[in-house]
């Protein structure tokens, strides 16, 4: 029979699984106003980032409440303070769908494909973890981030080549918003790896 503190664990490893998806929501968001330049999605996606922080502050909070409230084994105190980091960290990941929805566009139209491509692989590494935080398998994150990472290269392989004073400034643009999203997909991995402490949902 799971004791109190068990099932509250499980209420805390399904919102922070709620968290994931909304993350991975946010930023599905803001990269399509980026490559639409579409004030309005910018609004809806800062919107979004915003409930992410302040999810992600009742995740760290109820963690802390689950330590201040019952007396957990050396074990249960492990897959808290594990849960208190996935919550900071799928918070920041919020943050930094936010950066891509505030980025300054037009987003040059020979370059859309490829951080279309970056973008909707970002999306697909934290719909991954969303499946890892819910206690799946998300066999697909590594090949998602291998892919975050071959479309990052993509896209600063074409700012990288732009000369000339008009092009700069896109080209400055674009490998910083590149290396957003590849924050964004190392952000996962870490959390990823962090999740084997974190007991599933279910449990």
């Amino acid at each position: 029979m799971p004791t109190p503190f068990q099932k509250e664990l499980v209420t805390l490893a399904h919102r922070l699984a709620d968290l994931g998806d909304l993350v991975a929501s946010t930023l599905e968001e803001a990269t399509r106003s980026a490559l639409e330049s579409d004030h309005t999605l910018g609004g809806r996606a800062r919107e979004q980032a915003a409930a992410v922080a302040s999810l992600g502050a009742a995740c760290e909070d109820q963690a802390c409440a689950l330590l201040a409230l019952h007396a957990p084994r050396e074990a249960e105190v492990k897959a808290v303070v594990a849960a208190v980091h996935t919550a900071a960290d799928l918070t920041r990941m919020g943050g930094l769908a936010r950066e891509v929805a505030e980025a300054r566009g037009p987003v040059p139209p020979e370059v859309r494909p490829a951080l279309g491509r970056l973008g909707g692989h970002a999306v697909a590494a934290a719909r991954a973890l969303r499946e890892v935080l819910a206690g799946g398998g998300g066999t697909g994150l590594d090949d998602a981030v291998s892919l975050v990472g071959a479309a990052e290269r993509e896209v600063r392989a074409w700012a990288d080549g732009r000369e000339g004073p008009r092009g700069t400034g896109h080209a400055v643009e674009l490998a910083l918003l590149a290396a957003v999203y590849g924050r964004f997909a190392a952000t996962a991995v870490r959390i990823g790896r962090r999740a084997e402490g974190f007991a599933p949902v279910g449990a």
